[in-house]
């Protein structure tokens, strides 16, 4: 049996006297077909097949996180693979770490199972749906581990929030984004857009002094880079682009690595799907809705989708989607009066209500009417800071308001109070987010309430884009375990336990 060698360090893997018949497999499982190749001249002159790979077939290299990929992937193709890599840091932190004052739980056995997995791996994808305590796990692996530790991440409110969080379990954190260029010897918490901003490549053309302050930057940064051990990627389907996998190129002494999200693999783009494992490694763990909801972590979520009768006036099959969106969604007067409707008979059963929105106007036109309607409502969008966006949260987790609307900001990155109903009133199509926006109304009741949460979704049927949108929606709550049992044609309230307001 021939014996194929892999040695690895944080960054990258090679293959040590490795035949061409090795290589050519190694190059085939590393293979992806390049978007957009159709439209290439090799391609259509049938001189290129369209693929290219993340093997440096010369060198015998790859990415360090294809390692586990690549060996499987040998050994079922009959080689006997050895691994060759000096041992992982030895983690600094407790073994049994404790992030907040919570008790130990059975049904969260797989947070702590997660950092068993980092050690063992060194660099893994965690799959955890939303709602599965994705900044817990952070707290408990950077607890464990101890060393110095970059906290990624593409949205500022999200790098606020998980500094506060580190922050609550005794560790000095510095911001380097949002104008603050900090690093600290235990947690920094990052924004991409900023370290790409200084690892930007300088014009060798350009000797000005503009393009030698960015050599210097540039050179600071990759110095910066290399002094974190452990690196974290929140919302982790987003490294499939190239920011992450540069700034991780030059994390060379990160041979812990954690990628946090609830849908790996997403994109389109085979390349870009590869680059997620290619930054931190294979999914090691599997944390899916239906078993969050079975435990009772997740309330148990109810769907309606509305089917309105009339479309609105000047909304064709034919009108192109933005129009679409302005008159079908933002502009419908039936469709948004029928939200007010859903708020005012969930504020019956004395539920708080959030309603999300993509456009800022929509949100504008739904407080006027909720206003009008007696219902107390306010509305956070992309302008709010964090301490805005934090007190009208609490508000409506005191029920001092019954309803809060919100943009996209409300995606990730915020503490959501328990809520009874969320209503997705944007329309849209994209899977991550729409998982993002039924979880904000999943988190577990603690009230004496009912376990359970109503998502609304509209039936956008008059015009081709809005339908197809609509469609995707639907298909992805159908074709998700824990979802698509409890699609429903109306709610049964009183059913499920809520009593009706005097």
């Amino acid at each position: 049996m021939t014996i194929v060698q892999i040695a690895h360090n944080a960054v990258t893997a090679k293959l040590i006297g490795a035949s061409r018949e090795v290589k050519l497999e190694v190059q085939r499982v590393l293979s992806y077909r390049v978007a957009g190749c159709e439209h290439m001249a090799a391609f259509q002159s049938s001189d290129w097949d369209g693929r290219s790979s993340f093997l440096d077939y010369a060198a015998g290299t790859f990415p360090r996180g294809f390692v586990t990929y690549v060996y499987s992937a040998l050994t079922k193709a009959g080689y006997k693979v050895q691994v060759v890599k000096k041992p992982f840091p030895t983690p600094l932190g407790p073994k049994k770490t404790v992030v907040d004052a919570f008790p130990e739980e059975e049904r969260y056995n797989y947070q702590p199972e997660v950092v068993e997995k980092l050690e063992k791996h060194g660099q893994i994808i965690a799959q955890v749906a939303t709602g599965g305590g994705k900044s817990r796990i952070a707290k408990l692996a950077t607890a464990r581990i101890g060393r110095p530790t970059l906290f990624l991440t593409t949205r500022g409110v999200l790098m606020y929030q998980m500094a506060k969080s580190f922050k609550s379990i005794n560790k000095k954190v510095a911001i380097l984004g949002d104008g603050n260029l900090e690093i600290s010897r235990e947690v920094t918490c990052g924004m991409v857009q900023t370290i790409m901003a200084w690892l930007k490549e300088p014009d060798p053309k350009d000797l000005s002094a503009v393009q030698q302050r960015q050599v210097a930057r540039r050179q600071k940064m990759i110095e910066a880079l290399s002094t974190f051990e452990f690196v974290i990627l929140e919302e982790a389907h987003e490294a499939s682009g190239n920011s992450y996998f540069e700034i991780l190129r030059h994390c060379k002494n990160a041979h812990y690595r954690l990628a946090l999200t609830g849908t790996p693999f997403m994109k389109d783009d085979e390349e870009a799907n590869m680059r997620l494992m290619a930054s931190s490694g294979p999914i090691a763990i599997k944390v899916t809705e239906k078993r969050l909801i079975d435990s009772g972590i997740l309330a148990k979520p109810y769907f309606k989708y509305v089917t309105l009768k009339e479309p609105p006036k000047k909304l064709y099959r034919s009108t192109p989607w933005q129009r679409a969106i302005e008159v079908g969604i933002v502009g419908h007067e039936m469709r948004n009066k029928h939200i007010v409707a859903e708020c005012l008979r969930a504020k019956r059963y004395g539920m708080s209500i959030m309603v999300l929105v993509q456009r800022k106007e929509h949100g504008n036109v739904l407080c006027e009417l909720m206003g009008n309607a007696g219902l107390r409502a306010e509305y956070i969008y992309g302008d709010d800071n964090q301490e805005e966006r934090e007190r009208c949260l609490a508000k409506l987790g005191n029920k001092q308001i019954d309803v809060l609307i919100g943009t996209t900001i409300m995606d990730v990155g915020v503490d959501v109070p328990a809520v009874g109903m969320v209503i997705l009133a944007g329309g849209g199509k994209a899977e991550v987010a729409l998982r993002q926006r039924v979880g904000r109304g999943l988190r577990e009741k603690k009230d004496g309430s009912p376990n359970v949460a109503f998502i609304i979704d509209f039936a956008d049927d008059f015009n081709t884009h809005l339908k197809a949108h609509y469609k995707q929606r639907r298909f992805i709550i159908e074709s998700t375990e824990g979802f698509n049992e409890n699609i429903v044609p109306d709610f049964d309230f009183a059913g499920l336990g809520f009593k009706r307001a005097a």
